[in-house]
């Protein structure tokens, strides 16, 4: 059989298993005589470029590579085939899609809520047996006064959520259903101990009656006098340290009434940019723009150890920024710390719940805070001193009788185009935990 036939059998070959693909759209954008260009929408635009990439390279379809383009800020697929004809594969997000992270977090968010109102025990039950009671439960909810849902608008996310977080033969997903398990079961626990919870909500978007939306809690607890307690909810190992406060480095400024300075950042940052081949000084006024991101990613591709040293000095430069604005005005700090981490006079009350494979318990670490935070008389904010040190952390640390140790890390959690360099002075910053130093 020619060489061009057997490469058209394997793109159908190929076609066929991520066409048939529900939670993928493969549609001809365009089409001539030197190829094909695909646009493939998707809600979770990595993983699916994966499959792709996967299914091309079992079906022998061409020869494979990568290239950025103006159509996405994910690189495409470039499949090269006999005669010069390409065929070339773009990745696109569907229009209200979720991504496979928010898909994790309202597993173990909103199936507590769902498998509690309906007196869902998780005991005894393997997690494929808890998520078949949880989606017959959610089946006959539209709008439903008194939880888990607060309108119909969550109520409708809520059944997508429960009809895509099928555990079945999903290693991820299996895991989430367990910490839902663990979360369920320190409800009814927490029910024994506090009888007659009126209801528990999911506080995906809409909040409770008389609650801000940016309250911090992913469930909120109706108690039996009527008041509301919320709940931050954290799933990881047993020895892992997930993030208590998930922000950026412009909102920090915002908050300290130093926006200027924030804008400012960029003049520091930017040497490393006029570093990069094909960048012009005219560039800066492109500060932010994907266009501009692109020509980093361009440069990453073919030069990463010395793209990545580029975004370390810049990292570095973030990282003394913040630690120089927590220093320059002590009071502006603890109040940061208190309403954004120790969460002090937030109403509703707020605790954190963290649940693992095999428990879930409440993290008391705030308390610590707390305490130590009234009777602080300095803070002192620096990068790490001792230890191993990651170029992505600095510290913040109290003193009184005793010294109180704050992490944070300020990192990229972008993508594609638009990560490191490409995530210009914006860097999401964590705080991690707090410890006695």
């Amino acid at each position: 059989m020619p060489k061009q036939a057997n490469e058209t059998l394997a793109l159908n070959a190929a076609l066929w298993e991520f066409q048939n693909n529900k939670s993928m759209d493969v549609v001809v954008r365009r089409a001539n005589k030197n190829g094909v260009t695909y646009w493939i929408y998707s809600e979770d635009r990595e993983q699916t470029r994966g499959e792709v990439f996967k299914s091309l390279s079992d079906n022998q379809v061409g020869t494979l590579s990568d290239k950025m383009t103006n159509d996405s800020s994910m690189p495409a697929i470039i499949c090269q085939q006999g005669g010069g004809f390409k065929l070339t594969f773009i990745f696109k997000p569907k229009k209200g899609g979720m991504s496979q992270t928010t898909l994790n977090s309202s597993v173990t968010e909103l199936y507590p809520c769902i498998a509690f109102m309906n007196g869902i025990s998780p005991m005894g039950k393997t997690p494929v047996q808890f998520y078949n009671a949880v989606k017959a439960a959610n089946l006959k909810y539209n709008k439903r006064e008194g939880g888990p849902y607060i309108n119909d608008r969550d109520a409708k996310a809520g059944s997508e959520f429960v009809e895509k977080g099928d555990p079945h033969n999903n290693s991820m997903l299996t895991t989430k259903v367990k910490n839902a398990m663990n979360i369920t079961r320190w409800l009814f626990f927490y029910n024994k101990r506090h009888p007659k919870v009126q209801a528990v909500y999911w506080g995906y978007r809409a909040k409770p009656r008389g609650v801000a939306n940016n309250h911090p809690g992913d469930i909120f607890i109706r108690n039996a006098n009527g008041a509301l307690l919320g709940i931050s909810l954290k799933a990881g190992g047993a020895k892992t340290d997930e993030p208590k406060l998930n922000t950026y480095v412009k909102p920090i400024f915002d908050y300290f009434g130093e926006t200027t300075k924030y804008n400012a950042i960029k003049d520091k940052l930017w040497p490393q940019y006029m570093q990069i081949p094909g960048i012009e000084e005219s560039d800066k006024s492109k500060w932010g723009n994907k266009d501009l991101a692109l020509k980093t990613y361009e440069f990453e591709k073919t030069n990463e150890k010395e793209y990545n040293e580029l975004y370390d000095k810049n990292l570095e430069i973030i990282k003394s920024e913040l630690i120089s604005l927590f220093n320059s005005d002590s009071e502006k700090a603890k109040k940061y710390i208190a309403q954004n981490i120790a969460h002090i006079k937030l109403d509703p009350p707020l605790i954190l719940i963290k649940a693992t494979e095999s428990v879930a318990s409440r993290d008391k670490s705030g308390n610590l805070l707390t305490t130590n935070l009234s009777a602080a008389k300095k803070i002192q904010a620096s990068l790490p001193t001792g230890g191993t040190k990651s170029k992505q952390a600095f510290q913040i640390r109290l003193f009184d009788g005793e010294t109180l140790q704050l992490d944070f890390t300020a990192r990229t959690n972008k993508v594609g185009a638009m990560h490191k360099m490409g995530q210009f002075s914006n860097l999401a910053v964590k705080f991690n935990k707090v410890k006695k130093a």
